[in-house]
């Protein structure tokens, strides 16, 4: 499986949990799903810097691409945040700032995702050899096995916690 199936998959692991926050009416149900989403953005993000190694890609095309994807980076930190400090107040209702919090966060990941599928992805598949991408590839799919375990296991526990 090539490094960018795997990182696909985890996009689609990710957009799935924007989908159902989006849809998400019930405050418990909102508060529960950004718990795990932004749990999710970390494993990320942490992904992300596994495979795209700054040091090797970051001249011309591919360099400008990964400090789009790194300032996209600092603007989803920056909405975790402010999610986490709604989240110790979430009542009964999901309220206007949860809301405007939610659509900001779906359309900041779904133009990050694009960006990253369109533009860094096939920059960094040009620059980097068969065999690295082979060993990322590897690595990559193994990440995305245990990140859907962990977050599997974190959306059980975020739920028996806050039930």
């Amino acid at each position: 499986m090539s490094v960018f199936k795997s990182l696909s998959e985890e996009h689609a692991l990710l957009l799935n949990l924007v989908g159902r926050l989006e849809r998400a009416s019930d405050a418990k149900d909102v508060r529960n799903l950004l718990l795990v989403l932004l749990k999710a953005l970390e494993a990320h993000e942490n992904l992300e810097h596994m495979v795209f190694d700054r040091e090797s890609t970051a001249s011309g095309a591919t360099g400008a691409a990964l400090a789009l994807i790194e300032r996209q980076h600092h603007a989803l930190d920056e909405l975790r945040e402010e999610a986490s400090e709604l989240l110790k107040n979430v009542g009964r209702e999901k309220d206007a700032a949860v809301q405007t919090l939610t659509r900001r966060l779906a359309s900041l990941l779904r133009r990050h995702f694009e960006d990253e599928e369109r533009t860094l992805w096939p920059r960094f598949d040009a620059a980097v050899g068969r065999s690295p991408r082979h060993r990322l590839g590897r690595v990559a799919r193994a990440q995305v096995k245990a990140m859907k375990k962990e977050l599997d296991d974190y959306r059980v526990a975020v739920e028996d916690y806050l039930t």
